[in-house]
């Protein structure tokens, strides 16, 4: 009796797992096929970008952050600039369909301005959002001529050494970057963030921020419960999603991060501003401090916010004074 219990426990499990790894197959091929519908692949003189445009107006170039891909550079630029602007979207190198050829900041820099090339953009009001930053802070430096303005959302700009990939473990770091770990994850992300929305929002705003205790409830609360809000907070999870396509780009981002910087950041000639969350707990405000100290007369704009300054109470009065500077930006250029 006791062994017929067994095989069909054993069998039992063996069918779930057959089944499970089905689904997750099946998640991860729609995802993918439903990026890969959403953008083009741009041959340029320094390699292969994957790039989405929408809307028109002036240019609007938002490189995004880490894990990351074209399609959270659109979720930020929809939140702030709706479709006043022509958004161009990119998947930066190592994510999503954009191989991972330029590794530096700076070599980054190069390859989107080869990309500019290649779509007939003469320049660009240019977004650095978290990782994004320092690659659009070279462009800045050593592309001028393409930088109508630099906007650096919750941007990396010195120093930073908080790695969940590339952590130098040479037994853990296969493990944890292999894809079938990194699909496993991502499945069961988009999982409960389907069946309890609110405990996702909740666990994904912890991620981001220093506050705790009832001033975190709060904060949280405010987002669960203002439509916008936890549409935005929501689709931000999906902009992460599934890891494996995106992680060789994140690991490169955390090997550079901690060199920062590696251009003078006072060279930079173009209209500045800062943005960045009071209580942002994955980069610090002095990140922002420090390009509005080392940047020619770079605005700061303080967000009562965490790292997604698009999102939450503060995030009206965040996307109005980023539009006007882009206003103020296309009137001068």
């Amino acid at each position: 009796m006791a062994r017929h219990l067994s095989r069909w426990v054993a069998g039992g499990a063996t069918l779930s797992c057959a089944v499970g790894s089905a689904a997750l197959c099946r998640w991860k091929r729609r995802r993918l096929a439903d990026l890969a519908a959403g953008s083009d692949l741009v041959e340029t003189d320094r390699g292969v970008v994957e790039v989405a445009r929408r809307g028109s107006g002036a240019p609007v170039l938002v490189l995004h952050g880490a894990p990351g891909g074209y399609d959270q550079a659109l979720a930020l630029g929809d939140a702030v600039f709706g479709d006043d602007v022509e958004l161009v979207a990119p998947s930066r190198p190592g994510y999503l369909r954009t191989p991972l050829g330029a590794r530096t900041p700076g070599d980054q820099a190069a390859l989107f301005d080869a990309l500019l090339d290649e779509l007939g953009i003469d320049e660009a009001l240019v977004v650095g959002l978290s990782a994004g930053g320092p690659a659009a802070l070279h462009l800045a430096v050593e592309f001028p001529e393409r930088v109508a303005g630099l906007a650096l959302v919750s941007a990396i700009t010195t120093a930073i050494d908080d790695r969940t990939f590339d952590t130098g473990n040479p037994l853990v770091d296969p493990i944890r970057t292999s894809t079938p770990v990194l699909d496993v994850v991502g499945g069961l992300a988009a999982l409960l963030r389907r069946a309890n929305p609110d405990g996702f929002i909740d666990g994904t705003h912890r991620r981001f921020t220093t506050l705790e205790g009832a001033e975190f409830d709060g904060y949280v609360e405010s987002v669960r419960t203002t439509p916008t809000q936890r549409d935005r907070s929501l689709a931000f999870v999906s902009t992460v999603l599934p890891l494996s396509p995106r992680v060789d780009g994140t690991r490169t981002d955390e090997r550079w991060c901690p060199e920062l910087p590696l251009v003078d950041y006072g060279a930079i000639r173009c209209p500045t501003l800062a943005v960045h969350g009071t209580f942002d707990g994955a980069v610090p405000l002095s990140h922002a401090e420090f390009a509005a100290e080392t940047v020619p007369d770079a605005a700061l704009h303080r967000a009562a916010a965490d790292h997604l300054v698009w999102i939450g109470p503060d995030a009206d009065r965040t996307c109005r004074a980023v539009r006007r500077f882009a206003e103020s930006v296309a009137a001068t250029a």
